[in-house]
């Protein structure tokens, strides 16, 4: 088990992701928005404190195509298990940007900057996006087994009762989360999910035209590499 505090500088951030997470894709802000940006993450510098919990646990498909991580059973759908053939383990992860960010959200909507709060609520969402990047990162450095991308329950047809059975592999209130009764985490910037651990996974993109889920985030990162491919 691997738990992590970070500093808000330790991730790396780019402007392109937050005006992705936005809503923009291949398009800039104006100057108003691109300065309401640079506000938030100046205001946010001392009070976000992003945090991460991951631990690796032996996993793999059963015969009846049902995910086995641990003694769980997952039933994540057919998207999810055509990424995970050859997977024999599991990286299990929570994530993120923390109750300081949460409150700092509800003191803009107190105040009733709804921009603001629109801007700030996406920053949340990459940075708690970020988090997971640097577990994939940790990920890269082991030699003996390739991963995929990171799967969350919501997602990919992946029910998210199912966000339940993953948060018992952590000890109570992992990085400060609360799980609703809705199966909805608190602070609401946060995420969870896995990667698939093995030597002959085959890593794969997000194939999201086979997607119904227009407002996904996994999208979105996709979206993110055709930006930065048309160097935008």
């Amino acid at each position: 088990m691997i738990y992590r505090e970070l500093n808000l500088l330790d991730l790396s951030i780019e402007n392109a992701e937050i005006y992705l997470s936005m809503g923009y894709r291949n398009h800039i802000p104006d100057e108003y928005i691109r300065s309401m940006i640079t506000d938030v993450r100046k205001e946010i510098e001392t009070i976000c404190n992003p945090r991460l919990m991951y631990r690796i646990v032996d996993a793999g498909l059963t015969e009846s195509c049902r995910l086995k991580i641990g003694s769980q059973s997952f039933s994540v759908g057919g998207i999810i298990k055509s990424y995970l053939p050859g997977m024999t383990q599991a990286c299990l992860f929570i994530a993120t940007a923390g109750k300081e960010y949460d409150a700092y959200l509800h003191k803009l909507r107190s105040e009733g900057d709804i921009v603001k709060e629109f801007v700030a609520d996406a920053i949340g969402s990459v940075i708690a996006e970020a988090c997971v990047g640097e577990i994939s990162k940790k990920l890269d450095l082991f030699p003996d087994f390739n991963h995929s991308l990171p799967y969350s329950p919501g997602y990919c047809g992946w029910n998210i009762c199912e966000q339940g059975k993953l948060f018992s592999f952590f000890p109570d209130l992992p990085c400060g989360i609360t799980l609703t009764e809705s199966f909805l985490m608190s602070p609401v910037k946060s995420v969870s999910g896995f990667f698939g651990l093995g030597k002959e996974i085959q890593p794969q993109p997000y194939r999201c035209e086979i997607c119904r889920n227009k407002n996904c985030f996994k999208r979105k990162e996709q979206d993110y590499v055709e930006h930065e491919k048309m160097g935008c």
